[in-house]
């Protein structure tokens, strides 16, 4: 989404696992994933919700030579995506990722980022009047679990999900991928910012039910009006590996 704002503890919390913080605009391209992902034999990455690549640019550095599998709906994000990773393992798909196989239409962003198939709520519009939608375009969707269904992927995959608010149905889609996953990566909010969204709590015990440890935020973005956390990058590791990451 926008540009985060943080505070000295986070920063702290941050560097203890081995993050850095850098100044780009993505939220899941705010910083530089740590080395602990070695140790969980990463070998596959699905990135969801790709936009134009930042979150590949920064997985790669330090995960190289990795398969990677990027979906992006939008027609102008999507061609960006495929000319800024043509140097890279990278398979990219035009459409989104959802419950069922279909068509719908993606609201698009003043700013892109913001983009959902959901509705925007006023205290979106409110905080980032930036992002207002400005127009819209059909799509096509797929489910995950379909997509991979002859694909051959390893057990150890790192999936990063930024969906805006539409991740109920992305992980509708996707339980038999999900299994397969060490370490995910959800965009997600703590108030709604979308029509109808999943907010942490329900993304948190998803995932506790799938067999994951939420083990903290990656990032988070602060309200311009008040200081409170408004939404943050997620991080859950299978359970039977999540020693592993503190070792």
């Amino acid at each position: 989404m926008m540009l985060k704002i943080l505070t000295l503890p986070i920063r702290k919390f941050l560097n203890s696992f081995g993050y850095e913080i850098v100044k780009l605009q993505d939220s899941l391209t705010t910083v530089k994933v740590g080395n602990w992902l070695h140790k969980l034999n990463i070998q596959t990455i699905v990135d969801v919700g790709s936009n134009e690549g930042q979150f590949i640019h920064t997985i790669v550095k330090t995960l190289p030579n990795k398969k990677i599998f990027a979906f992006e709906p939008i027609k102008a994000c999507y061609e960006n995506l495929v000319t800024n990773t043509k140097q890279y393992n990278v398979t990219t798909y035009n459409y989104g990722l959802s419950d069922a196989t279909g068509t719908t239409e993606i609201n698009i962003s003043n700013n892109f980022v913001s983009s959902s198939i959901l509705g925007m709520k006023d205290m979106h519009k409110d905080l980032y009047p930036e992002s207002v939608y400005t127009t819209k375009e059909t799509i096509q969707l797929r489910r995950l679990d379909d997509v991979f269904a002859k694909e051959k992927l390893s057990k150890n995959i790192l999936i990063k999900i930024d969906v805006q608010g539409y991740e109920e149905k992305v992980l509708a889609g996707a339980p038999n991928t999900i299994r397969k996953a060490a370490v995910i990566i959800v965009e997600t909010s703590f108030e709604a910012l979308y029509e109808g969204q999943w907010l942490f709590d329900d993304v948190y015990n998803y995932f506790g039910n799938a067999g994951f440890k939420f083990i903290g935020f990656a990032d988070q973005s602060l309200s311009k009006k008040t200081g409170i956390p408004i939404y943050g990058d997620a991080i859950f590791v299978k359970k039977d590996l999540s020693h592993k990451v503190f070792d």
